[in-house]
């Protein structure tokens, strides 16, 4: 039960701390990733109401990711940490860059998120390496 809660309360740390490094450069005014709107209107193919949605799918991927690395790292008997956790966010963040990059850019239903630059791509990586740090250091202390 405590692995659970651990892996719940990382899942949830990681996306927040994911999400407000992506949000990051739209409150700075430096680009216009939003990752929460992005995902809700790839599921509607809208622009309106869809915040909630987003949000909701996000956190659920955080949550389901967490455990998909704590069981991959299980199957593998490597400790589950903050740079085991770095190392997976950085293998799932290339793949997310390239999949955010070359798929749902260019096939997004709504027009708004079709831009593409080097920074949406590299903000995804170092977000992902946020996020499996994150995961990994709460999963390591609790």
């Amino acid at each position: 039960m405590k692995i659970i809660l651990s892996l719940l309360t990382g899942g949830i740390a990681g996306t927040a701390v994911m999400t407000g490094f992506l949000l990051l450069p739209r409150w700075m005014d430096w680009g216009k990733i939003d990752v929460v709107r992005a995902v809700g209107s790839l599921m509607t193919g809208r622009r309106e109401r869809i915040f909630r949605l987003g949000l909701s799918l996000h956190v659920a991927m955080g949550i389901l990711f967490a455990f998909l690395y704590a069981g991959f790292l299980n199957l593998s008997r490597i400790p589950f940490n903050a740079m085991t956790g770095l190392l997976l966010g950085s293998l799932h963040g290339v793949i997310i860059m390239l999949l955010v990059s070359i798929m749902v850019m260019e096939h997004h239903p709504v027009a708004g998120y079709h831009e593409k630059g080097l920074g949406t791509g590299l903000a995804q990586l170092v977000a992902h390496m946020l996020y499996g740090a994150t995961v990994g250091w709460i999963v390591s202390i609790t």
